[in-house]
């Protein structure tokens, strides 16, 4: 994967083996039984205040409830991008200076079809298989089983060079997990949410992704996360939000890092401060 994987324990290395091969790893008990309740029921909290409905979509859902932007919205789920057995695994895969992509409630309901399979790298045109460039992360805060939408998951087609047909059942299988477990997988892995067919069982999840520093975060942090609340929250959640500056350099507004631009602490001491000769002019590599 990445030249970090020399430096990862052994438990990581595992996982980062098993991605390899198959795309995917699931972490059980990644997140603790308490840490479950409070995202589950901060979650379902918000969307009876905002009165979530379903979007009427293939995409969004016919029978789910999508919520986006979560950080800044309660503070609970200031926790998710730097929850550290989900954050390691994804730095391993990308590099420390990765970017939080997006962060996003997704709560399956009865009746729910199945999405449809697609590749979360599907707008990047940068040819398939290429190295992992984004990192997906499904948290299971209810079960997932094979009836009430558990996430589908194609083993491989990480290093297929096309994207699947989104109807073709035949080929998915079901990720199964109790709740407080994580899928962790490359972003090329082929998959979509599955159908529900229970008569009354929500299927409750999130949607954690990291994306390399140089690339487009799928969710406009920039735009979504209230500028006051950015000085209140920690150094690393600033930088995962894409706040800070990319290898010292990539990002800044006159100089400064986009935190310091809106008034925010900032220790990264402005644009080159602090850089090598070697990672001014691109030549430093991550991998």
């Amino acid at each position: 994967m990445t030249a970090t994987t020399n430096r990862v324990s052994d438990e990581i290395a595992g996982r980062l083996a098993e991605i390899e091969e198959q795309g995917y790893t699931i972490v059980e008990d990644a997140i603790d039984p308490d840490f479950t309740a409070e995202l589950r029921d901060g979650v379902r909290s918000q969307f009876t205040a905002l009165g979530i409905e379903p979007k009427g979509n293939r995409a969004e859902g016919f029978a789910t409830r999508r919520l986006y932007n979560l950080v800044p919205r309660a503070e609970v789920f200031e926790r998710l991008p730097t929850h550290e057995p989900v954050l390691e695994l994804a730095e391993a895969m990308l590099d420390t200076e990765l970017i939080l992509s997006g962060t996003t409630a997704m709560d399956i309901g009865p009746g729910e079809r199945l999405q449809g399979l697609h590749a979360d790298d599907g707008l990047f045109a940068i040819g398939r298989p290429h190295r992992p460039m984004m990192v997906t992360t499904i948290w299971a805060l209810t079960d997932f089983t094979a009836e009430n939408g558990a996430t589908r998951i194609v083993p491989g087609s990480h290093r297929d060079p096309g994207h699947p047909d989104p109807d073709d059942e035949s080929i998915a299988i079901a990720a199964e997990m109790p709740a407080g477990s994580v899928l962790v997988m490359d972003s090329q892995l082929w998959h979509c949410g599955g159908p529900n067919t229970t008569a009354d069982e929500w299927r409750l999840g999130l949607n954690v992704q990291y994306v390399r520093g140089f690339f487009r975060t799928q969710q406009n942090q920039y735009l979504s996360i209230p500028h006051d609340k950015l000085a209140g929250y920690p150094p690393r959640l600033r930088q995962l939000l894409g706040f800070e500056l990319y290898r010292g350099i990539m990002g800044h507004v006159d100089g400064s890092s986009p935190a310091a631009s809106v008034g925010a602490d900032s220790d990264s001491g402005g644009a080159y401060a602090g850089s090598s000769e070697d990672n001014v002019f691109g030549t430093t590599r991550a991998d």
